[in-house]
């Protein structure tokens, strides 16, 4: 089970945020630039209580501005996907380990960049797909990984977690999951080695 973000590509905010900002006069910054409210819909719509559209409502009463919610949303959808480096060398090892096991993905991620990694075949390389927003629940809570368990109709021991989070490399462990921590190509596939025949 893979984990999207920072191992299979890496986004680059800051140029999509200066796409956004030059567009509308608006950050996609929402951690570091916007106050608790909006960060706390922004939280919600990574767990699919709200969605985007609904962050940017929130954001242009805040800043009085009048646009248009769907050509945001549409904007910052096709800026996130052209702001995306993927990793080659991962994708080429998922292709690889899908001809002797089962590939999933578990991911944090809102509805928008759900539907850009649809759009840019990306979910195609996993047999099953998770996000925290269809499932209700991030990878920092443990319950989250109870509920993947469950999903695939697994024991703990026959799952292999891979992430660049530490803290959400802890609790697939606290389950009894199998853990690789990932930090580039080359340490991914000496650990994998240790673990499987690829």
């Amino acid at each position: 089970m893979f984990d999207l973000g920072s191992v299979l590509f890496r986004e680059n905010w800051e140029e999509l945020n200066s796409e956004f900002i030059k567009k509308f006069g608006i950050s996609t910054l929402m951690r570091s630039n916007y106050g608790p409210k909006i960060q706390k819909i922004y939280d919600d719509a990574l767990t699919g209580r709200k969605n985007m559209g609904e962050v940017f409502n929130e954001i242009c009463k805040v800043k009085r501005l009048k646009r248009d919610v769907n050509e945001l949303c549409l904007f910052y959808k096709e800026a996130y996907k052209k702001n995306k480096e993927l990793n080659k060398e991962v994708i080429d090892l998922i292709k690889k380990l899908r001809k002797k096991f089962k590939v999933v993905c578990l991911t944090d991620t809102n509805h928008l960049h759900f539907e850009a990694h649809q759009e840019q075949g990306i979910l195609d390389l996993f047999d099953e797909k998770f996000g925290s927003h269809q499932i209700g629940l991030r990878k920092k809570d443990p319950k989250t990984f109870e509920i993947i368990l469950k999903k695939l109709k697994i024991n703990p021991e026959q799952l292999l977690f891979i992430d660049n989070n530490l803290r959400n490399i802890e609790n697939a462990k606290s389950f009894g999951i199998n853990i690789i921590q990932f930090k580039d190509n080359k340490q991914l596939i000496r650990e994998l080695k240790k673990l499987i025949e690829i």
